[in-house]
């Protein structure tokens, strides 16, 4: 935009009004010099004067504001709410938390059939949420061992509380880890789960990398989550989730040498299970604890 032209009328008005004013009437009116009316009349003029180039800047500043505007209320409101679905805080990720205890409890259930947890299996869960699947694989493990990684240490928090039993009898060991930068060692668990939590790696294929080798020979993995497509809510379409079609995941994990397969289908939620070949060169470590390590523990 010409910003010069915006100032003409501005012009228009000054230049007529300082020649009439000083130039013909006040010199007829038998007035000279410096006085009260000669410097109200220039104030006047000078008010005059700023107010407009006020107006016409902040009227510039709007419109050249509005590419760049915040978004409406609304649509900030529900990208705060996916961030703290990806790394719940405070009093509203509690509040998730105990939400989660319930609108997930169909998917973990299903989840953890999937799995097969054998009495003695070393059991890892990626994103333990609140803990409520961590105990019931804790239990079906029995003899075995558990270990909840989550981002959040509010999750974290919740977890240990409730698997307090657990932790006492060394049989459940919950951490705060990020999946993106977590380290496990080798052939560490028999089985691994992840539940609505695919959606919040940064690099999904450093974190399947990390699975894979994770996984003891036989070893079992279900991934639970919704899968791209229509039917995906516009809420969830910013940058903090990443939806994956099933054949993309199953790609994904074939390149990490696991074979996958979509074991489930319900509710809009699908569930893959990928297993880790039987190689004889492989060698099943000790039977101790597992160990793992994170390079940016929360």
């Amino acid at each position: 935009m010409n910003r010069t032209r915006l100032y003409a009328p501005l012009a228009g008005f000054v230049i007529p009004t300082v020649v009439i004013g000083y130039g013909f009437v006040i010199p007829r009116s038998c007035i000279a010099g410096v006085n009260q009316l000669t410097i109200g009349f220039a104030a006047t003029i000078l008010g005059a004067v700023l107010t407009y180039v006020a107006g016409v800047r902040r009227a510039l500043s709007k419109m050249e504001g509005a590419a760049c505007s915040k978004p409406p209320l609304r649509l900030r409101l529900l990208r705060w709410v996916n961030r703290q679905a990806a790394h719940p805080r405070g009093l509203f990720g509690r509040f998730l938390g105990w939400n989660w205890t319930r609108q997930t409890a169909t998917v973990n259930a299903a989840t953890l059939d999937l799995l097969s947890i054998e009495p003695g299996s070393r059991v890892l869960e990626l994103g333990c949420g609140p803990g409520v699947a961590l105990r019931e694989a804790a239990r079906r493990a029995s003899r075995g061992s558990v270990v909840g990684l989550d981002v959040s240490s509010l999750m974290v928090a919740a977890s240990r509380r409730r698997n307090q039993s657990g932790i006492r009898e060394g049989l459940v060991e919950v951490r705060q880890a990020d999946a993106d930068t977590v380290a496990l060692e080798t052939h560490a668990f028999d089985r691994i789960y992840s539940v609505h939590c695919i959606y919040f790696w940064k690099d999904a294929d450093h974190v399947f990398r990390q699975l894979a080798a994770a996984l003891r020979p036989e070893g079992k993995l279900v991934l639970a989550f919704r899968p791209d497509g229509p039917s995906v809510p516009a809420r969830f379409r910013d940058p903090t989730y990443r939806f994956y079609a099933p054949e993309d995941v199953l790609a994904r994990l074939a390149r990490v040498g696991l074979n996958g397969e979509v074991s489930k289908e319900a509710n809009g939620v699908v569930w893959i299970t990928a297993e880790r070949p039987q190689r004889d060169s492989a060698r099943r470590p000790c039977q101790g604890a597992p160990v793992l390590t994170t390079n940016d523990a929360r």
